[in-house]
């Protein structure tokens, strides 16, 4: 499934939520030399107990906005975030 979600790079703590629709990381890595992305995808496989092949930045690597496609069945991407 493809999501968009807003990315806040620098932050002081990584987190992944879903607020009023829309999908929110909070990531530590700085967005230098594509850091942040890279923690992206490892911050979300660690968290969805997924491999980091499964997670692709396909829209939006240089943005803080991006679209990030996750083999993952809505309804267990679902569960995650309401168990948040």
């Amino acid at each position: 499934m493809n999501i968009e979600v807003k990315v806040t790079a620098g932050a002081k703590s990584n987190s992944f939520k879903k607020e009023n629709g829309l999908y929110y990381i909070r990531i530590m890595a700085k967005a230098i030399d594509g850091k942040a992305n890279k923690s992206i995808i490892e911050f979300l496989a660690e968290e969805l107990n997924l491999k980091k092949k499964d997670i692709e930045i396909i829209r939006g690597e240089k943005s803080g906005k991006k679209i990030i496609s996750i083999n993952i069945e809505d309804n267990i991407l679902r569960e995650y975030i309401e168990n948040k």
